[in-house]
């Protein structure tokens, strides 16, 4: 597949190319300048083509990878990987009109189906009923031939070759039915596209088009890009500048990688079998990131850090495909990435297909970056892509495991010179590099990210920000992000686009379509690298346990076992943002109080909070450059949403809030088959046996008005644990989130999806119970905080004795209840603002390059278990106290793995399996002794 070629077009001379290769190092000045010359020959030459070439020529482009090779005399030369695309000329783009309307979905899907018991008629778009949006079924549903960008740029202008099947969906097998979608070739119809010549060859040259155009989308915002119409003209300075724009160096190994973007051969392959696969199967593709505070968007705005601005390039484009693409970005400021791969693939997707980490701030060791990948691998349906900073880290995964590898790089970018000079240059690229001794002010437009765009249907009640909150010296602004998110979408797409090529190859080699399984079938590809991955060394090693103690010496019983690097490990937890929010929640595997209450502290629980105004946001200044400026986004872009569609959503939306399923939802859901992907359209069934949440005035009358906890030792739940919910409305780490969009935000389009919940109790708060199901390999424990106050459980004041006397608030009636939970709501947004500060203060904690001499700031340190006197903590597991530990003794097992993530393990036996009653309390503290849990981990 990577013959060496011959090519005699430079590639950036044809209007449908992606850029050339970066130069290789030897190349001299006087080889610089034949090159110039032939490019400025071939230029020319191109452009009368152009002005005479009919709709449909074929134009020779060769990618944007470079591909190094190993000759026998031990140099190194570039090759090139050459393949056809069809062109359009500059004259008047014709529009191919097809009857649509059987294409159009019209049923609204929501990513995940799990319901927490107790929020079953929860309001739209709140945090329990989640963001609902139109599924990605067909090729044909959001073709848009008029579209802003279409004249110039080209549109997926496609149409079933075949007549009979002209505006209808063609049958397909069940998926569902075989692991990862694998159906047998025999199991596609006769009737189905993917064994039909004439439509796949089609719809490839299509799709191969649709690449190249997004390709060429993000080059011409900075300045470098080529139309599909031949409108635009480089000079040679523009040509030299493009080359060494965004080059993408295509490996033997890892160790051959030296900065710039880069991948490998073999990862090359791999992509695209898994990309060939995710296409005939109609399959998902998610790409997420793990990482800190930079990562996050802090000072830059959710939904431009970068992770979610690649997600904006390349999610339509995937739609055109038929595959729903999501971007997903679960950094989290002030932290690193432990405490969420410790819960496996839980909170970040088990059908992850890229996964990167950005997390060198906060974890620098290199165990920490094994761990995260590792877990991204083994605990997993999938085994995913894996990017970070470097190549060290990611060497053994691609040598021993066989995982696909990639790394992003930075390429050219136009100087600013003056403010006068800055208006010449592309807007994503103004400011974003100050040439030496510049009069313009580069710093002073990093951060352009605001918080609010006018609308007239909504004029917010709190004065928004100028600029998103969170600058600071280490914190990109939004511009960066804008950068660093394009260059990672070129990756996927230039690898997509030499999957698409191989699939042709491939069609041509074996006698048509669908291809053999053995190249696109992805079941076994993935298993082997996931047993494969265990045998990578850097982890944890068997003398090497997980942990450290906190100025003194812990033995083997304190530190998690080792074994936890080659096992998939499960977990909940109240931070976010996580994948799956109400699933993944710890609230999902704890048991309801006697009185049916989950938080008996406030009337209605805030995962039904609504916002305070209906999306979508407004398109935004500093995000959507002013036409005609080139905007990567629109120009693969795939729909318009039309004023009816929007009231056609809106009336759906209201429709569940009445609790009737949308239309055909019933017929859509696919069972989970076992070992295969979740349920497709991004939803997945999940059945729960915990308690409803009982909600205020109508909850009292429905339980025991004599019900009464009347012996505090029987693990039965407390009365008086405390939920702290963190932020309010739909918070999945995606851009489709629909986020704190509450009354009460300074700045509403900040996104910020960063969060810090946690369940909390005292010495009055009796037992805290959870669920744990399905362990497997007899390891459970949990991520505390020993060192909160009795501010955190401001449900027990007033109190004197556990329980409150065995009704705990549950006597208060009429105005003293309503004063109850106003107070109760006025503290809950106290705590709001106290997690606010926590996440900045852990932020500054690292600093600049580490530098954590600015903050005394120690959330614990992993120093304090607790101040101001002894206590008791308890833990039962099934029923049966086996701990009973002191404060000292506390402490002796509170274990350190990494900054701000203190420990406790409660279960380490590989022969303990099955489903167990987690439960735990404090005794003979008071109020003054808090304990929070805020993840637990399980395997």
């Amino acid at each position: 597949a990577f013959a060496r070629r011959e090519h005699a077009v430079d590639s950036a001379s044809s209007n449908n190319g992606v850029p050339p290769p970066s130069p290789t190092a030897s190349n001299d000045d006087a080889e610089s300048a034949v090159d110039s010359t032939k490019r400025k020959k071939m230029l020319l030459l191109l452009m009368a083509t152009l002005f005479v070439a009919l709709m449909g020529a074929v134009l020779e482009k060769s990618s944007a990878v470079s591909i190094e090779e190993e000759i026998e005399q031990g140099e190194t030369e570039e090759a090139f990987h050459l393949h056809s695309h069809m062109g359009h000329t500059d004259q008047e783009l014709k529009i191919h009109q097809i009857n649509v309307t059987g294409y159009q979905v019209n049923t609204l899907v929501n990513p995940s189906d799990y319901i927490l018991p107790g929020t079953e008629d929860a309001p739209p778009l709140s945090a329990a009923k989640g963001r609902p949006y139109t599924p990605i079924l067909n090729h044909f549903q959001n073709r848009c031939p008029t579209c802003n960008y279409a004249k110039q740029w080209g549109y997926f202008d496609f149409q079933d070759p075949d007549p009979k099947w002209d505006g209808k969906m063609r049958p397909q097998p069940d998926f569902t039915a075989y692991p990862n979608r694998d159906v047998p070739n025999s199991e596609f119809p006769e009737d189905a596209w993917q064994r039909s010549d004439e439509y796949m060859q089609a719809f490839l040259a299509q799709a191969k088009l649709l690449v190249n155009r997004s390709i060429e989308g993000v080059y011409a915002e900075y300045g470098v890009g080529l139309s599909q119409d031949g409108s635009i003209a480089l000079t040679e300075e523009q040509m030299e500048n493009r080359r060494k724009f965004a080059p993408l160096e295509v490996k033997e190994n890892v160790k051959q990688a030296a900065g710039g973007s880069w991948t490998t051969k073999q990862s090359m392959e791999r992509t695209a079998r898994r990309f060939i696969h995710h296409i005939m199967t109609g399959d998902t593709f998610k790409l997420v990131l793990g990482g800190h505070s930079a990562a996050a968007g802090h000072g830059a705005g959710f939904n431009q850090s970068y992770i979610i601005e690649a997600g904006h390039v390349l999610e339509p484009v995937f739609a055109h495909l038929g595959v729903e693409s999501r971007a997903y970005n679960f950094a989290q400021g002030g932290m690193g990435t432990f405490q969420q791969a410790l819960a496996g693939a839980d909170l970040r997707s088990k059908e992850a297909d890229w996964v990167m980490w950005d997390s060198r701030m906060t974890e620098r060791p290199g165990y920490l970056i094994n761990f995260f990948l590792r877990q991204a691998i083994i605990s997993g349906n999938r085994a995913p892509v894996l990017m970070a900073e470097g190549g060290s880290e990611l060497a053994s995964f691609h040598d021993i495991a066989g995982a696909s590898v990639a790394a992003q790089g930075n390429g050219w970018l136009p100087f600013t010179v003056s403010e006068e000079q800055v208006k010449e240059v592309p807007w994503a690229a103004q400011y974003m590099q100050c040439a030496r001794g510049a009069t313009a002010n580069c710093k002073g437009h990093e951060y352009t990210a605001g918080c609010w765009v006018e609308r007239e249907d909504f004029e917010p009640a709190v004065s928004q920000g100028a600029v998103v909150g969170g600058a600071a010296s280490w914190h990109p602004g939004n511009r960066i992000h804008k950068r660093r998110g394009r260059m990672i979408a070129l990756i996927v797409l230039k690898t997509l686009d030499y999957a698409l090529d191989k699939w042709e190859e491939l069609a041509a080699k074996g006698g048509g379509y669908p291809i053999a399984e053995e190249h696109w079938h992805v079941t076994d590809y993935y298993k082997n690298i996931q047993e494969k991955v265990k045998e990578v060394p850097g982890c944890y090693g068997d003398l090497w346990r997980i942990g450290s103690g906190r100025r003194r010496n812990l033995g083997d019983d304190d530190l998690w076992p080792s074994r936890l690097c080659n096992i998939p490990l499960q977990g909940r937890t109240l931070w976010g943002p996580r994948h799956n929010p109400m699933e993944t929640s710890l609230l999902s595997i704890m048991k309801p109080n006697i009185m049916g209450d989950i938080d008996p502290k406030i009337k209605t629980n805030a995962y039904l909070e609504t916002p305070c105004y209906q999306p979508p946001d407004r398109p935004a200044p500093w995000t959507v450059p002013p036409m005609p400026e080139p905007y990567a986004p629109l120009i693969g872009w795939n729909r318009r949403l039309t004023v009816e569609e929007e009231e056609h959503r809106q009336r759906q939306l209201r429709s569940r809030a009445d609790g009737a399923p949308p239309p055909g939802k019933a017929t859509e859901v696919a069972p989970v088959s076992e070992g295969g992907r979740e349920a497709p359209l991004f939803r997945r069934s999940v059945n729960s046996t915990t308690r409803g949440l009982a909600q205020g005035d109508a909850a009292e009358e429905s339980v025991n008005e004599k019900a009464k906890i009347t012996d505090n030792d029987a693990i039965t739940p407390g009365l008086g644990v405390n939920v702290h919910w963190g932020r309010p409305g739909v918070c999945d780490g995606s851009s489709h989130a629909w986020c704190d969009k509450s009354c009460s935000s300074g700045c509403l389009m900040g996104g910020a999806q960063d969060n810090r919940g946690m369940v909390c109790f005292d010495g009055l708060s009796g037992w805290l119970v959870l669920d744990v199901k399905n362990v497997k390999y007899g390891f459970i424990g949990a991520r505390m905080e020993a060192w909160r106050s009795a501010k955190d459980v401001p449900i027990t004041s007033g109190w004197t004795e556990v329980n409150n006397g065995g009704r705990g608030n549950y006597d208060k009636r009429g105005l003293e209840r309503e004063l109850h939970v106003e107070d109760q709501r006025r503290m809950e947004m106290e705590a709001m603002e106290r997690m606010n500060d926590e996440i900045e203060e852990g932020i500054k904690f690292f600093g600049e390059d580490g530098d954590r001499t600015n903050t005394t700031r120690r959330l614990g340190g992993g120093q304090s278990c607790g101040g101001g006197g002894d206590y008791t903590f308890q833990y039962a597991i099934n029923g049966e106290i086996m701990g009973t530990w002191n404060q000292a003794q506390f402490c002796k097992h509170y274990t350190r793995l990494n900054y701000n993530l203190d420990v406790i393990k409660f279960m380490d036996d590989e022969d303990n399996t099955g489903d167990f009653e987690l439960a735990m309390r404090i005794t003979n503290g008071g109020r003054g002794k808090v304990m929070c849990i805020t993840h637990l981990y399980w395997a």
